[in-house]
């Protein structure tokens, strides 16, 4: 867990969570999540505690051979807040386990 000024930074090692099928375009495979708290809003936003949650893990598209950006095979994919409709049960739950104390 990292402070820098109103946001507090808490990194974890994902294994055996299941993977999310983001905006219906790819598929990640998550094998690490760094949430990031704002310290003066402790309450959740759309049932969501975390400001941000920034997955990182492999990745491809769900309709293999569509048209794609020849993204790397692993890359980092961000959930907002304010878009609670992406964010998968678990990563919310997760999020809300790992709040900061004084968050």
């Amino acid at each position: 867990m990292t402070f820098d000024s109103d946001i507090v930074t808490v990194k974890l090692r994902l294994q055996g969570r299941p993977d999310i099928v983001y905006r219906d375009r790819t598929i990640i495979t998550p094998e690490s999540v760094v949430f990031r708290y704002l310290l003066d809003v402790p309450g959740p936003v759309n049932g969501i505690y975390p400001v941000r949650a920034e997955v990182s893990g492999r990745t491809r598209l769900v309709r293999p051979g569509a048209w794609g950006w020849n993204s790397p095979p692993t890359s980092c994919t961000w959930f907002y807040r304010g878009h609670p409709e992406h964010w998968p049960a678990w990563l919310i739950d997760l999020g809300a386990e790992h709040r900061p104390n004084h968050a």
